[in-house]
This record gives structure tokens, sequence and C-alpha cells, in this order.
């Protein structure tokens, strides 16, 4: 071989190194960049826990209660009067009671029989507020020119109105009906919007039902794991997806996850990858903050701005005083009002908004 082709041959040999020697060394850069993203990523979530490790609440002496209350009572739901006090489920004493800062009163449900643990039997029966029996009254919320109440137990949707009770159960061609009207299966949730329209969250269905204003029962939204607190704000029906962990927004027949990623936990934080166990209640400021009743956790959660955050929780310390197992809320006078079935209190948080 030729002097010449051997330089050719060492050149070639040459730039073959060189080329892979550059390509190794872009490689190297490449990795050395992945690694560093990696690096600063495991960082901030490590700061991101410890922060939420040491995070601090704000103190809770400012937190007060509805008193007057039985103490046998369990407050499941809440409504404002235009008095100023409110009306309260007691899902134990199957009973509504009226109830402000200074002390209650039972508003509806007459006393019945005690089972053998204690607690009432209550019934089904419309008629005069002294006269009548409730099984389960859940929710309740200002309806028409009186107060809807969700009876669970009785599958029953009843009005408080004057001085009576009736059922509002609505009519319907493809639903069950009964002597009471449509049949629900375990209504919890009610709301209603500014056309006078009333939505049930029918647990059992896993359906939101609307009654119109003619009384006809329709289809909202079904195919839903066990909703439970709803309540309408701006527009849209907002849905704690009992089943599911997470709270839903149903606007212009479009369903979207408002918050929560649907596993069980405590997360904060953005909206989308917060997390709940269990809420079933919800209800909006007249600023449209959220707020939700995460039940299991026993927490009070609020949704501003995309984000979820932690405003309530117990933290060991005497049971009649921080909420435990919240349900049903009200917001009134910039103030938040929390239904506690374990505690047996209605508790009232400022919000300062």
């Amino acid at each position: 071989m030729s002097e010449s082709n051997n330089a050719e041959t060492r050149i070639e040999d040459w730039v073959a190194k060189e080329g892979k020697a550059k390509r190794r060394k872009k490689w190297l850069w490449i990795l050395l960049l992945i690694a560093a993203v990696v690096l600063i990523v495991a960082i901030v979530i490590l700061i991101w826990n410890i922060v939420k490790k040491n995070k601090k609440f704000e103190p809770l002496k400012d937190i007060t209660y509805l008193s007057g209350l039985d103490v046998m009572c369990g407050p499941n739901g809440i409504a404002p009067m235009e008095d100023g006090s409110f009306l309260v489920t007691d899902v134990f004493g199957k009973k509504i009671w009226k109830a402000d800062k200074n002390g209650a009163s039972v508003y509806a449900g007459a006393t019945t029989e005690k089972d053998p643990s204690g607690e009432p039997l209550g019934g089904y029966k419309d008629g005069s507020l002294e006269e009548s029996l409730f099984k389960e009254p859940w929710a309740i919320i200002p309806f028409l020119d009186g107060f809807a109440v969700s009876d669970t137990e009785n599958n029953a949707v009843r009005l408080v109105r004057g001085d009576c009770v009736e059922t509002i159960n609505g009519s319907s061609d493809v639903l069950e009906m009964g002597d009471m009207g449509v049949i629900f299966d375990q209504p919890t949730g009610l709301a209603a919007d500014d056309l006078g329209r009333l939505y049930v969250a029918d647990t059992g269905r896993g359906t939101i039902y609307v009654i119109t204003e003619q009384g006809r029962v329709e289809v909202f939204e079904e195919g839903l794991n066990r909703p439970m607190g709803i309540c309408w704000a701006d527009g849209a029906l907002y849905v704690a997806e009992t089943g599911e962990n997470r709270i839903l927004r149903i606007k212009d027949g479009t369903m979207i996850v408002f918050a929560g990623t649907g596993e069980e936990g405590d997360e904060d934080g953005l909206a989308t990858m917060a997390s709940f166990a269990s809420p079933q209640g919800v209800c909006a400021s007249d600023n449209g903050v959220l707020y939700v009743s995460d039940t299991v956790n026993g927490t009070v959660r609020r949704i501003k701005d995309g984000m979820v955050d932690t405003i309530l929780e117990y933290s060991g310390k005497e049971l009649s005083t921080y909420p435990t197992m919240p349900v049903g809320m009200c917001y009134k006078n910039k103030a938040l009002y929390i239904c506690d079935v374990f505690s047996r209190r209605v508790y009232i948080l400022e919000t300062k908004e």
C-alpha cells in the first residue's frame, strides 16, 4: 500500500474517532442535563414535603358554635333563615332544629319511640310541623318560599313551608312512582338554581336529578359514584362525588373534575393534584370560593384560584372544640357554618373573605 493511502486511512480513522468522541461528549452532556433536572425536581419535592410537614394552621381560637342543640342531636345539614337563625337537620333525633348563637328549639318533627340503642325510630308523615315525621333528614336548603329537605331513608324530598311539611318528589314517566311521587334511592344533597329548579343527589343510583318548575323529574347527570353534597354557584352545579374522592363541576351540559385526583388522601396544592377522602359536603361563598367537608379526613378544605388548602382540621385537641366528621355546610355573612355529626355540634368559622 502506498504511503498516501496509509495517510488517508489514518486520517479517516482519526476523523471516525473524533466523531465518536464528539458523540460521546454530546450524550454525556445530555445525561448530565437529565441528572440535573432529576436532582432539581427531587430537591423541590423534598422542600415541598418539609414545608407541608411544618405547615402551621391558623389558630382556631376564633371558632365558635351554635349553642342550645340537644346533646344527642346529630347535625347534618344547615340552611340560613331570614331572621338570622338557622335550620339544622338532625339525623339522630329525626327532627329539624331552629338554632342561633343563643339557643335552639325543635322546629319540625315529632318525638317517636326509641330502638334498643336509644336512637329515635322516626317515621314518615306529612302534616303540621309538630306532627310531621322524618326518618333521616339529611340536607336542607332554602327553596321556593320554604325549605327543601332530603329524607334519605324515606327516599323522599320534603318541603317545610309555613306551618306544615309536604312531600315534593315530583312525577316521571320513566322512574318508579309511589304514593308520594318518584321513589328516589337514598337522596342526600340538594341544590336550587336561579330558575327555581331543585337538584337532588340520588346517592343510591349515582345520579343527579332535577325537579323542574312543573314538578317533572329529569336526569341531570348520571353514572356517578355515590354523589352526596351539591351546591349551585355561578351557573354551575358542584358535586362532592364521595365514592370517587373528588369534586365535580357541571356547567352548560359539560362535566369536569374540578378538584381531586380520585385517589384517597389529604394532599393540598393544585386542584388537579389534590386529594380528598369521601367528601360529603360542599358550599360556595358569595365570592365564588368553594368549601368542602372532607368527611373521612375530618377536615374542611378550600378551593380558590385553582388551589386547594386545608383551613380547618382536628389536631388532637378536645373533640368538642374541633370538627371531626364534618358534613353539611352553608355560608352566611363571611362565616362558614359546619355541621359535625360526630362532635354533635355546628361550628362557625370566620373566613375573613
